[in-house]
This record gives structure tokens, C-alpha cells and sequence, in this order.
């Protein structure tokens, strides 16, 4: 793969390029370990063996077809209690990038399934695994690591994905693609560092999967139906039900789909 990073201040122009890695979230926080990153270095590879999703979920992605990367920023600059500003963050980035590829086809709207998966057409076409390093009361360095299925055709039973080859109907050049999610992940970030907090929760819930609809979801084995009205300051999601306005952290509930 031919990798040019041209459209960014700074995400991206330090590149490390892996033809195969076990997660390159893992080779990021090693590296961290034992040097002081360049904000904004990616760490890039073409093959993670046991790429990691949220909870320990196991991602999977075909070699050569897709874009498997991590970013590591400095967030020191961020309150521990104010991390789940860098998910919606992270989350819009990647969100108005596809958006963007998309269009015209307005018919493919692209969302953010709380937290953090990207969705399009009812299907997973991006997942993101943010790990932060702590340090007293704030944030040190975060490790945001991106999976984006780009060109891969078929997936594993049972598994509800999908991929920009598979919704354009054409193969996609990889290197543009990373070029659009690092230039628009860029944009998020800054505006998270000018701190505008209630500009990305606004965009945030305006991408939000299933936002202000009636849908069912489980709940320790119970299907019930609820309608999503927002989040709030730590990331909890807020719903309408029968029993009145509850809110539910994250692998609380799960969405019937």
C-alpha cells in the first residue's frame, strides 16, 4: 500500500507502516512505553491478527482490504471525567469522513450506534477502540484505534457488516480513504481542544443510530422498547420507556436489530 498523508496539520505525518501486527493499538501503547510519540502518529497496518474491539470483542478484517490504524494524541488538556467527549469526537470524525464518500447517495446515511460503532445501511462498517492513559485527574496520551472495512466483499455468518466497496458498488483506493478519516478525525479533535463540548454532543446526537425512534432492546435477557433522547456528561445513554426516563451505561443493554 502506498501511504501519503497530504491533508492534515498534523495527524498522520509521522507514520509507522506494519505489514502485519497483532493490534496496532497494542504496538501504540508499547511504543508509548518506551519513547515520547509525536502527536498525532499513526501506527498502520495491512494485517492485525488479533485486532481488538470494544470489551475484548475480536475484530476481524480481511488482509489487504481494509484500513487498520491507530492514532495516538496527546490529551492532557482533557479531565478523566471528560473522556467521552474524545469518543464523540472520534466518533464524528470517521462519521462525516463516510458521509462525505457517500454522497450523493443520500440514501446511505452513515450513524454512530452508541457508543461508537458506525453504521450504514444497518450494518457495521467501522468499529473504534479508545484507550486512554490516566494521570491524576486528567488524561496523558489516548490510543484511538480505527478499523474501517474497505474493500472486503463477504463476512462471517452471522455477523451484520458491511463495507465501502460493498455499498459504493467499486473498489476504493485505500490511501484516499485514510486521507479523508485522518483530515476529518483532525478537525474533531481540534474542536475538542477549543473544548466544544456542546457543539460535538449536538452533532454527536444528531448521528446517533435509532435517535428519538421507538426500537426494542434487551436488557438481562428482556426485550423492551424504549426511544433514545440523548446522552449525558459521561456518555450514559438516555432513553424514554414505558417506566419512565432511565439512562444505561455502556454493555447494559443491547440493541435488537
Amino acid at each position: 500500500m502506498e501511504i501519503k498523508v497530504n491533508n492534515t496539520f498534523f495527524t498522520g505525518k509521522f507514520l509507522l507502516y506494519l505489514p502485519s501486527v497483532d493490534s496496532t493499538n497494542n504496538y501504540a501503547k508499547n511504543y508509548i512505553a518506551k519513547s515520547s510519540p509525536i502527536d498525532g502518529t499513526v501506527i498502520l497496518a495491512d494485517e492485525q491478527f488479533a485486532g481488538r474491539g470494544q470489551s475484548g470483542n475480536i475484530w476481524l478484517s480481511e488482509a489487504g482490504k481494509n484500513l487498520t490504524f491507530s492514532i495516538i494524541y496527546q490529551t492532557s488538556f482533557l479531565l478523566a471525567t471528560e473522556q467521552f467527549y474524545l469518543n464523540m469526537a472520534v466518533s464524528l470524525g470517521i462519521s462525516a469522513a463516510l458521509a462525505s464518500i457517500l454522497q450523493p447517495d443520500s440514501d446511505l446515511s452513515v450513524k454512530i450506534k452508541w457508543p461508537n460503532d458506525i453504521y450504514v445501511l444497518n450494518k457495521k462498517i467501522a468499529g473504534i477502540l479508545i484507550e486512554n492513559t490516566i494521570s491524576g485527574i486528567h488524561l496523558k496520551h489516548s490510543v484511538i484505534g480505527i478499523g474501517l472495512n474497505v474493500n472486503q466483499e463477504l463476512f462471517q455468518d452471522g455477523i451484520k457488516a458491511t463495507s465501502l466497496q460493498n455499498v459504493k458498488k467499486q473498489n476504493q483506493d485505500r490511501n484516499t480513504v485514510l486521507n479523508k478519516l485522518l483530515e476529518s478525525v483532525e478537525k474533531y479533535f481540534l474542536l475538542l481542544k477549543e473544548r466544544k463540548f456542546e457543539r460535538l454532543k449536538s452533532e454527536y446526537i444528531e448521528y446517533l443510530f435509532r435517535y428519538n425512534i421507538v426500537s426494542a432492546y434487551k436488557k438481562d435477557e428482556i426485550v423492551f422498547s424504549g426511544k433514545i433522547i440523548g446522552i449525558d456528561v459521561i456518555g450514559n445513554l438516555q432513553m424514554e420507556t414505558e417506566n419512565g426516563l432511565l439512562q444505561f451505561g455502556f454493555k447494559e443493554i443491547s440493541f435488537v436489530i
